[in-house]
């Protein structure tokens, strides 16, 4: 069931972490991708919404991912 009243742009609605599947909000995606090393999709969608070619969500990913798409 997707969102309807939720900016989140995350597309896994199975994640049992996806805001539309509890009421916590984004407080424990964002908790467990800190925990992981990791960086939320919604951040690299901020940056560039196609993340088709992204294999890894850490931190130093998001940076390279930051700088290729930056707008100059």
């Amino acid at each position: 069931m997707k969102p309807t009243k939720h900016f989140c742009t995350c597309e896994d609605f199975t994640c049992k972490l996806h805001p539309s599947n509890h009421s916590k909000g984004c407080d424990p995606c964002i908790q467990k991708n800190l925990a992981a090393g990791e960086i939320p999709t919604c951040f690299f969608k901020s940056v560039d919404p196609d993340i088709s070619r992204v294999t890894d969500f850490t931190t130093q990913d998001f940076v390279e991912h930051f700088i290729k798409h930056r707008k100059k």
